[in-house]
């Protein structure tokens, strides 16, 4: 089965299964810096949560930076748009 590399730090990423009152649970887990998804009797379920993990990650980045951004441009627009008016009435 195919898996992307850790969203984190680019490890590579491994099954790991568990007995639970007879039912085999599985997990998929970063070798190296231990990130994990839930434990699922679904193999091809933690597969799939694995590799959109980086899709996910992407996003929130783009959001947080968006998020970060956005009160400094509305401050410079609005301090623009007041000396620029300011300046209009002299």
């Amino acid at each position: 089965m195919k898996m992307n590399p850790c969203p984190c730090c680019k490890g590579r990423a491994y099954f790991a299964d568990i007995q639970v009152g007879g039912l085999k649970m599985w997990q998929v887990t970063c070798e190296q810096c231990g990130l994990s998804t839930e434990y699922d009797d679904d193999k091809f379920f933690c597969r799939d949560r694995w590799n959109l993990r980086q899709e996910n990650s992407s996003l929130k980045m783009w959001v947080t930076t968006l998020a970060i951004l956005l009160p400094f441009f509305s401050i410079t627009c609005f301090l623009f748009g007041y000396l620029a008016g300011a300046s209009l009435w002299k």
